[in-house]
């Protein structure tokens, strides 16, 4: 069993197992009834200021915790979104985590997170998960390994809304938010070529990802534009991980001849590579110019400091709270954008450098 489905059973257990305060205990210490007490909770007009203060105060003294299953069962809506994300150590999930969670708190929304660790196993899990407890609506970035959006269904098929951000699975036809990683992949390369580049390779994530596909789309047109042929060879597709790029960095910096730049679809990878790099004596950007793709943390403390493309992570989750609260509140007064597509921005810094003083 997942554990996040594990903790509402603990949970569960431990309520069972302690005396809980009821709206019935308040209801019995203020000489008021149930119904009366339960209004004054949900601040209700018809009860008086007097007395919502009275209860109000009372449930904070007797420690009373509203039980949001039976409110979400009477409601029908639980006011909590669920959230599947690869990994919430990367980077770019925690900024988009931060702009999510501080959205959908604007909108009286709760935010539900697991993490598939990059398995469609685990993330067929989690879709059964959320579905089983009732959330209103759910938010998803796919695996890199992801191939369609079949294990969705449960969502699909009932009407509940989905939205994907980020990482979209193939031919998915509802609502996601993007970044334009195409541009980003073509920003990324031409930067390298006008920096005087010309054997520029390339660490790509796996190709069945809508992203690692858009970004060496967007490397390949750059090549073309500026008449440089595509090589092979240069191309290694890996997951991205430190380890990952590490064991590619190895094998491209025995190559021959050496690249003189290297696109890095993530900065994980484009920083593992600079280390190796930096073990091999190759010096970063005077022999080998790097851009990698996220503007994480690292970025900006690994030495040479990275060019990179920001994708602006905390907007794309806030945008996409909104667009998933359009659709769960169903307003038919405002246009929700079914593919929205954010610009993305290179950030130009030390390891693209012609000199570096």
């Amino acid at each position: 069993m997942l554990n996040i489905a594990y903790y509402f059973t603990r949970s569960s257990q431990k309520v069972k197992e302690r005396n809980k305060i009821t709206i019935y205990d308040i209801a019995q210490a203020l000489n008021l009834s149930a119904s009366t007490v339960s209004r004054a909770l949900q601040n209700n007009p018809l009860i008086n200021d007097e007395t919502r203060e009275k209860v109000q105060k009372m449930a904070a003294e007797m420690g009373y915790v509203p039980n949001w299953i039976a409110s979400s069962l009477r409601k029908k809506r639980s006011n909590i979104l669920g959230l599947i994300v690869p990994r919430t150590s990367m980077y770019f999930q925690s900024t988009a985590i931060s702009g999510i969670q501080h959205e959908a708190h604007k909108y009286g929304f709760s935010i539900m997170i697991g993490q598939s660790d990059e398995t469609v196993a685990m993330e067929k899990e989690l879709v059964h998960t959320f579905f089983s407890l009732r959330v209103d609506g759910l938010l998803a970035v796919a695996s890199m390994f992801t191939t369609n959006y079949e294990h969705f269904s449960p969502f699909i098929k009932n009407n509940i809304p989905l939205v994907f951000y980020d990482r979209v699975p193939n031919e998915f036809p509802g609502y996601s938010i993007t970044g334009d990683d195409f541009t980003g992949g073509f920003l990324a390369t031409e930067h390298l070529i006008k920096q005087g580049c010309k054997r520029i390779a390339h660490f790509s994530g796996v190709l069945t990802c809508n992203l690692y596909q858009q970004r060496l789309a967007g490397y390949k047109a750059a090549l073309t534009k500026y008449n440089i042929p595509f090589d092979d060879s240069l191309l290694y597709i890996h997951n991205l991980t430190t380890d990952a790029a590490t064991a590619a960095a190895q094998q491209l910096l025995t190559s021959t001849p050496l690249p003189d730049g290297l696109f890095s679809a993530n900065d994980t990878s484009a920083v593992a590579f600079i280390q190796e790099s930096r073990r091999r004596q190759i010096n970063i950007p005077g022999q080998i110019k790097v851009v990698g793709y996220s503007n994480d943390l690292s970025s900006r403390i690994i030495t040479p400091s990275l060019t990179t493309i920001e994708q602006s992570g905390y907007k794309m989750g806030q945008k996409a709270v909104e667009t998933v609260i359009q659709l769960i509140n169903q307003d038919e007064t405002v246009k929700v954008t079914k593919n929205f597509v954010f610009p993305v921005e290179l950030i130009n810094r030390e390891s693209t450098q012609v000199s570096v003083k």
